[in-house]
């Protein structure tokens, strides 16, 4: 048994209630995908969709001609078009996959093995490569649906935050995932990365602060080191711009406004950056 995807499938499941309290959050996400899909109907690709319960799927067909929906967690996958009546519509697709490639090797890593130092090197390896999804590339718009988030804490489950490689492995994660939305894209296609990135469990206030007041809040939080690991809002933004690699295979990056994200018994502060492909000539 995998428990750090375990994990993540409790999440799932303990999720599915929450779907009225994310109506907010479903109707900015779901907004921001319409915006891309522009007049053509093209494809889409979620990564990370789970319950979607932040997708109005049934919106989406409107602007898409085919979905495709991809998570660890196939048993959500099937739940989520079951709770939206979609599981007969021919338009969308369910793609149950390990977005890492390396979540066994994840799971299985031990400190106090005696070639712990070699396994997490192998580990950091494989994620400086791409993963083999096996979809149907290339998109229209490629989302990451609140997953980087979820990826990164997968390293801080097995590795530890205070592992002297921790943040070499986290960089690793990072960096594959923001290759991979890349490499999914179609020519010319558009990219959207939400990111989860601070919770009312550190930051009890952020389910109180006025609308009017809430990015200078989210500043305050940011410059005060209150974020999640990896997921800090300007360094993603950063990573898209200047004279990063990933800089150098998109255009027209964007940081869109920040919004909350209810979960029921948390509230999350949500950050999207949208970009898109380089034309070929």
């Amino acid at each position: 048994m995998n428990e750090l995807f375990e994990e993540q499938f409790r999440f799932n499941r303990d999720s599915v209630p929450n779907w009225e309290e994310g109506a907010t959050h479903r109707k900015m996400l779901t907004g921001h995908l319409n915006d891309l899909a522009g007049e053509n109907r093209g494809r889409l690709c979620v990564l990370g969709a789970g319950n979607c319960n932040d997708l109005n799927l049934k919106q989406l067909l409107h602007a898409f001609s085919e979905i495709h929906l991809v998570d660890i967690d196939g048993v959500a996958l099937e739940r989520a078009i079951q709770s939206q009546s979609l599981e007969n519509e021919p338009s969308i697709f369910l793609h149950k996959s390990d977005l890492t490639g390396i979540g066994e090797q994840l799971a299985a890593w031990n400190e106090d093995d005696s070639n712990a130092g070699s396994n997490l090197t192998d580990i950091i390896l494989k994620l400086s490569q791409p993963v083999n999804l096996n979809l149907p590339n290339p998109f229209d718009v490629v989302c990451s649906s609140c997953l980087l988030s979820q990826l990164i804490h997968l390293v801080v489950k097995a590795v530890g935050d205070t592992h002297p490689r921790f943040e070499e492995t986290m960089i690793a994660i990072r960096s594959q995932h923001m290759q991979t939305m890349i490499d999914l894209m179609g020519e010319d296609g558009a990219g959207l990365l939400v990111s989860d990135f601070v919770s009312s469990a550190s930051a009890p206030d952020l389910p109180h602060v006025p609308d009017h007041q809430f990015e200078q809040y989210l500043s305050q939080l940011l410059s005060s080191q209150n974020f999640f690991h990896g997921v800090h809002p300007g360094v993603l933004f950063s990573l898209l711009v200047g004279n990063s690699p990933f800089a150098q295979q998109v255009r027209n990056v964007e940081m869109l406004p920040p919004w909350r994200w209810n979960l029921g018994s948390r509230q999350y502060a949500v950050a999207a950056i949208q970009f898109y492909g380089l034309k070929k000539d």
